[in-house]
């Protein structure tokens, strides 16, 4: 593996992140879309503020992640020398096997981050009937299941 596979792979990772990190904010923000439209005129101008610049930065996170994704080999030549495409580098896995640890690293922090936070709205649920925070953050545990459960063969796609 050359050094320039390294940076590959971090750009890669990062912008794996970067998505799965974004697309678990998507519940979140249709809910606050969902109440924007349903909420009346009185703060409507500060809540469409606030709408305007949540989903401007959930585009350009999202933006940004297929940018690393699809442009990696090109942002690696912007930022190596070509030494590194020579030099060798020794590491303790193939890029595979580097993808599916990132991959379950990634999904384990995004349900142990959501978990505490759906059990306590879920058992407040009955109390407080606000639905929207329960279903944004059972998305976001979705997510972070199919991160996990699918680590080796979205790792194998990405390794490509």
């Amino acid at each position: 593996m050359k050094k320039s596979d390294i940076y590959e792979v971090a750009i890669k990772i990062l912008g794996i992140y970067l998505l799965v990190a974004d697309i678990s904010k998507l519940p979140g923000l249709l809910t606050f879309m969902g109440n924007h439209v349903a909420s009346t005129t009185e703060q409507g101008s500060e809540q469409g503020n606030l709408l305007l610049v949540n989903g401007l930065n959930f585009i350009f996170l999202i933006v940004l992640a297929i940018f690393l994704i699809a442009y990696t080999k090109t942002i690696t030549r912007w930022l190596t020398h070509p030494s590194d495409y020579q030099e060798n580098a020794k590491l303790f896995a193939e890029r595979k096997v580097i993808f599916e640890i990132a991959l379950m690293i990634i999904g384990g922090l995004l349900l142990v981050g959501t978990i505490p936070d759906f059990l306590y709205h879920l058992y407040n649920l009955i109390s407080v009937n606000d639905q929207s925070i329960v279903i944004s953050a059972g998305a976001k545990i979705f997510i972070g299941i199919i991160t996990v459960v699918f680590a080796k063969r979205l790792g194998a796609y990405f390794a490509k």
